[in-house]
């Protein structure tokens, strides 16, 4: 009895042996799992802070693209980056980042995109006013008016825009024969998003980079949608002859005015566009007088109408014939190439991330 007791009693204590060797093995390994756990967190964090890095590189560098690579040291570990440039012009980083043995890939798509003072195209024909009842509107004949998107990319616009409600009577009820005036619904809308002293801000950025354009020719260069460009009116400038086609920002300033027909000009600042001329991006109209549009003459992107002061006479929109401003998201892009050179700001839009483990390298 007590031989058998005495065997049971060791068994048990071997077993609690066991359970004892046991329990503590698994606390070491416990521990060192966590620290694995805690180190492959902090190497995905210097991988991420690799990829600032690279941005911040590419935003200083614009040669630093497609193939560039470097090694940054952060909190104790590094950042293995590369570049490179997928077939559809995105941007891919890899960034391997290693702490204590323990390594993270992170891969970030990117768009790149060019920063612009333009403003975003917000109707077809907007008038920005100092004050209500500063403009008078007239549409007869044939012309159109359209904020429906002209490619098909983007959300359609109203074709007419008023910064006052006061003056939305004035567009609506003076729309007469075949004129119409298309977009959103309603088409002839309010839009107080842009004020009159931020374009303002915009001209007088412009301008020192614009073209002014001669008063004594008739024929101007006025780029394409490859080379747009920044054009300034600040005399009498006349259109004549062959079609005229153009590309990027025209400026027309309170003593510009354009004809674009042979005939007698007139000493008032405006624009009076008759025959042939096409513009594909971004018109405005700083203290000018009329826009007097006959013929097949064609706006394609946005046409802005605004003055920045009381004094300024009422500014005269007559449009007649087949006189067409369409709105267009794709010129977009000729005004922001055109006036690219006023920033350098790069922005870089992540597209998708990819996490990957990496192998463990030390030696325990």
């Amino acid at each position: 009895m007590g031989r058998a007791m005495l065997i049971i009693v060791s068994g048990l204590l071997l077993s609690v042996g066991l359970t004892q060797t046991s329990l503590f093995g698994g606390l070491g390994q416990m521990v060192t799992h966590s620290a694995n756990i805690t180190e492959a967190v902090q190497a995905k964090n210097v991988a991420y802070m690799g990829t600032e890095l690279a941005i911040r590189e590419m935003i200083d560098d614009p040669d630093w693209r497609d193939g560039s690579s470097a090694t940054f040291n952060v909190g104790g570990g590094t950042a293995a980056v590369n570049i490179e440039e997928t077939t559809d012009g995105m941007l891919r980083l890899n960034s391997n980042g290693t702490f204590n043995g323990e390594s993270q890939l992170i891969s970030i798509l990117l768009q790149e995109n060019q920063s612009s003072l333009v403003p975003t195209f917000f109707s077809a024909l907007g008038f920005i006013m100092s004050d209500p009842d500063k403009f008078s509107f007239k549409a007869q004949g044939n012309p159109l008016i359209d904020g429906t998107e002209l490619s098909g990319t983007c959300e359609d616009k109203p074709g007419v825009t008023v910064n006052h409600s006061e003056d939305l009577s004035e567009v609506e009820d003076n729309v007469f024969g075949s004129a119409t005036i298309d977009g959103t619904d309603p088409p002839i809308d309010l839009f107080d998003g842009l004020t009159m002293d931020e374009l303002t801000q915009l001209i007088e950025a412009l301008s020192p980079h614009g073209t002014v354009l001669d008063p004594n020719r008739n024929q101007h260069d006025l780029g394409d949608k490859d080379n747009p460009g920044i054009f300034i009116v600040d005399s009498n400038v006349r259109f004549a002859g062959q079609q005229n086609r153009g590309a990027g920002i025209m400026i027309v300033r309170n003593s510009g005015m354009i004809e674009v027909e042979e005939g007698t000009t007139t000493s008032d600042g405006g624009i009076e566009v008759r025959g042939g001329f096409e513009f594909d991006g971004l018109v405005i109209f700083e203290n000018a007088m009329k826009i007097d549009g006959r013929g097949n003459a064609e706006f394609r992107g946005s046409v802005i109408v605004g003055n920045t002061h009381k004094n300024i006479p009422k500014f005269d929109a007559d449009l007649g014939g087949a006189a067409n401003i369409r709105y267009d998201c794709s010129a977009q892009q000729y005004a922001d190439q055109a006036a690219s050179m006023l920033s350098n700001n790069r922005l870089f839009q992540q597209l998708s991330v990819y996490e990957t483990s990496g192998t463990n390298t030390s030696n325990n």
